[in-house]
């Protein structure tokens, strides 16, 4: 019976520290700082980003993670695709824009 009891107790410990880092991964997941990375590094695959102009992106990024939380009608979700558009088509270099415009998920990923 003692292990039996034993045995119980120990599987819900381990089941209550499994499910305490199943939240501590989500709440990271959900993170604009940890999301504009995981998009800078998917970028960086593709293309070649000084490391100024890669530090830029993580702001906008990050910004635009934080905005897209933030809206709550489709007009402001729109207003920010279209400013994510116009700051990464300025911020890019021709040649760069054009090979991040060949990978057109990545490219929507980073305006949406």
């Amino acid at each position: 019976m003692k292990k039996i009891f034993l045995s119980l107790i120990i599987f819900f410990a381990l089941s209550n520290t499994a499910l305490a880092q199943d939240k501590v991964q989500e709440k990271k997941s959900k993170d604009p700082v940890v999301q504009a990375k995981m998009e800078i590094a998917e970028l960086v695959k593709e293309i070649t980003l000084e490391s100024s102009l890669e530090n830029g992106l993580i702001s906008l990024l990050t910004y635009k993670h934080e905005t897209l939380a933030k809206a709550t009608t489709d007009q402001e979700r729109n207003q920010v695709y279209e400013t994510m558009k116009s700051k990464l088509d300025g911020s890019l270099s021709p040649e760069q824009l054009k090979k991040l415009k060949s990978n057109k998920k990545l490219y929507e990923n980073l305006i949406k």
